[in-house]
């Protein structure tokens, strides 16, 4: 849809419903950046929009899909294989339909928040929102919100193994 200044995409590179991406300033990703938007699936229509702040940087191979929205913020790091995906091939035990043919299902929207770091190998699943400043550790299944400041998230389901008071 829109993209700001100092954008830095390696190759091997998928893009998909490119109209509905917004990406704000000094942005880069290295080869590998799967970005995804599906406005109609399975005969059902979606409205999805990713947006991703200023100062954002991805690692290899990294997955961000929408039906739904996805809000990246400002100065968030990924890691190398990170998912970050809201939504599914149909609803969890909707086995009326080869899943490929089911329509997609998303719990709701995803949000990063500011100056995040999300580890290599990480998954955000639908519905999650992660408060600014926290660390996800490598190999993290983020099953559920964390709208802390300072956290640090680790394991699968992801937790709260560390805490660190911060100013707002």
């Amino acid at each position: 849809k829109r993209h700001g200044k100092n954008i830095s995409v390696k190759n091997g590179n998928k893009f998909e419903g490119l109209r509905h991406v917004e990406i704000g300033n000094d942005f880069s990703s290295q080869e590998g950046l799967w970005l995804g938007t599906y406005s109609s699936y399975g005969g059902k229509q979606y409205d999805p929009i990713i947006l991703i702040g200023n100062n954002v940087h991805f690692s290899r191979n990294c997955h961000i899909g929408a039906i739904n929205k996805v809000i990246i913020e400002d100065k968030v790091l990924l890691g190398s294989n990170v998912l970050i995906n809201d939504h599914s091939h149909g609803e969890t035990f909707d086995f009326s339909k080869p899943r490929h043919q089911l329509p997609l299902y998303s719990k709701g929207d995803i949000l990063i928040g500011e100056n995040t770091w999300i580890g290599d190998n990480a998954v955000i699943l639908p519905g999650v929102h992660i408060g600014k400043n926290c660390v996800i550790g490598a190999n993290a299944v983020v099953t559920k919100s964390f709208e802390g400041n300072g956290l640090v998230l680790a394991g699968n389901p992801a937790k709260i193994v560390n805490e660190h008071v911060l100013e707002a």
